[in-house]
């Protein structure tokens, strides 16, 4: 990148930790963001809560079910893991039946056997909720069975080897099926999962609903491996949760320890020394610049190839630098939000998911969605910025320099400086 405008001396800092030097207009400082405000707390339903539709056979949306963004355990997740998502989405259900429930589509909540057999679903009952529930036994049956006495409403996925349970498709108002399934034949109305093409969609009746990517396009690829699906659990939890579950989600998955102990150990992480554990490095960098490491981590994968590799250092190069030019007149949080955009820039391509897709189930900020969709934005136009500066577009440059009222000299450093600080990022990978 060439430009007639004296160059600056040497910018110092670099990697997630950049600090403020002689230059602070074009060093970002990424940490220290003021978060002492309180979060309202529909603030906080919307950072980790989401409503998946139901659609009936003409496409016509009918209900929602109630999930958590970004990340579910699998049936074969630890018990652990599978426990701390349950009691996130509870938390917010009853968050959500405090506030008196609105609409008129029902709404459907899964919860595991031991909820079924506690006092939650009758103190979080309302007339919207539908409760799914597995039930493989006589036991599950007798629980579920005596709460749709007391007024409570049922969707159960049965367990068809268990003869007395499979003679009880007839008593359910709805029946949660899989798209593979043989249609039962009763008038329940089948609530249908996993629907990817019209011809599978056509064995169902008219009544069904269905739940899947023929109608929504939000359905993870059935071929989809197992360490991508912890990539994209891991991505989801280190953008929106606590630094305490990022740490229990380490340890619940410990093949990703030594990738993540490889990228903080790195000048990316900037760690003053060793950690003897993931966790104990996640909790040296703090809460902001682990879950920056873990978005790394989360790009590459445990083995990463060589172009995992390259959309991970693109990433922390878009970061860094779009932080750095928001930093020259915004707040650290604006500048925060733009390192966010940047990371993510990267991420439906290391991951091999829509656009589209990713935002809703990583739980994504309107601005940062429009800034990676094709929506025109301002947060879009520096990702722009950053696309001219890697193909050294120098119209293009000097136009948005001119448009940000930044000198160009100051954009070519930002840039250089961004580029040197994530290319330290490559030896971690290999």
């Amino acid at each position: 990148m060439t430009t007639d405008d004296p160059i600056p001396p040497r910018i110092v800092g670099g990697g997630i930790n950049t600090r403020e030097s002689e230059q602070p207009v074009v060093v970002t400082q990424m940490l220290g963001i003021d978060d002492s405000e309180p979060v309202r707390e529909e603030v906080l339903r919307a950072r980790f809560l989401s409503f998946d539709p139901l659609f009936d056979s003409a496409s016509n949306l009918v209900a929602h079910q109630l999930v958590l963004r970004g990340r579910t355990a699998s049936a074969d997740a630890p018990p652990e893991l599978q426990q701390m998502d349950e009691d996130m989405l509870l938390t917010g259900l009853y968050s959500l039946t405090q506030g008196n429930l609105t609409g008129t589509l029902p709404l459907l909540v899964q919860i595991s056997p031991g909820v079924l057999f506690s006092d939650i679903p009758q103190q979080l009952n309302h007339r919207q909720l539908v409760w799914r529930i597995n039930i493989d036994n006589e036991q599950h049956l007798a629980r579920a069975l005596a709460l749709q006495d007391a007024r409570l409403t049922f969707c159960p996925a049965l367990n068809r080897a268990n003869p007395v349970v499979k003679e009880s498709e007839s008593i359910w108002r709805y029946l949660a099926c899989d798209a593979n399934d043989t249609p039962p034949s009763v008038s329940a109305r089948p609530v249908v999962d996993g629907v990817r093409h019209s011809h599978t969609q056509a064995h169902w009746p008219d009544h069904a609903w269905f739940k899947g990517s023929f109608f929504s396009g939000d359905t993870q690829p059935a071929d989809s491996s197992r360490e991508l699906a912890l990539q994209l659990d891991l991505l989801g939890i280190a953008l929106r949760s606590s630094l305490d579950t990022l740490i229990q989600f380490l340890r619940l998955n410990p093949e990703m320890a030594p990738r993540l102990l490889a990228i903080a150990h790195s000048q990316v992480g900037g760690m003053s020394r060793p950690a003897e554990s993931a966790a104990h490095a996640l909790i040296m960098l703090g809460p902001q610049r682990a879950s920056r490491v873990a978005a790394l981590l989360a790009l590459t994968g445990i083995h990463p190839t060589e172009a995992s590799r390259h959309y991970a250092i693109t990433a922390l190069t878009r970061a860094l630098f779009l932080g750095k030019i928001t930093r020259l007149s915004a707040s650290a949080e604006n500048a925060a939000e733009a390192f966010e955009i940047g990371l993510l820039s990267t991420a439906s391509l290391a991951l091999g998911i829509p656009q589209e897709s990713l935002a809703r189930k990583l739980g994504l900020s309107a601005s940062c969605a429009r800034a990676l969709g094709v929506h025109d934005s301002a947060e879009g136009a520096l990702l722009r910025l950053a696309h001219a500066c890697e193909n050294n577009d120098v119209d293009t440059l000097a136009a948005y320099a001119q448009q940000l009222d930044v000198p160009l000299h100051q954009i070519s450093v930002a840039y250089l400086d961004a580029l040197i600080a994530a290319s330290a990022l490559d030896a971690a990978l290999q």
